[in-house]
């Protein structure tokens, strides 16, 4: 038997916080029961680091830029030749 939080349950009640601040109380109060009843958590993959993670990350003034800006770069750098952007398809 899976526990109460399941993947699809936390996704639903972390998508429902609609600021920063809600999702970040909302990270702290899962690591926290995560910590003291990880029974309820059966089932799921997530670990205290990863809530850590998630945590560390929702506190920062812009959430993901800092990891989306190196993804663009990284994509930059192996879809282009030479710095230059290469169109993929034929259109």
């Amino acid at each position: 038997m899976e526990g109460i939080y399941n993947q699809e349950n936390l996704f639903a009640e972390f998508k429902m916080q609609k600021t920063k601040a809600k999702k970040v109380k909302f990270l702290k109060e899962m690591k926290e029961l995560k910590q003291t009843q990880p029974h309820l958590f059966r089932g799921t993959k997530i670990s205290l680091k990863n809530f850590d993670n998630l945590i560390e990350e929702w506190s920062k003034p812009n959430p993901w830029a800092e990891i989306n800006k190196a993804i663009r770069e990284k994509q930059k750098e192996i879809y282009s030749a030479d710095g230059e952007d290469i169109k993929l398809g034929s259109n």
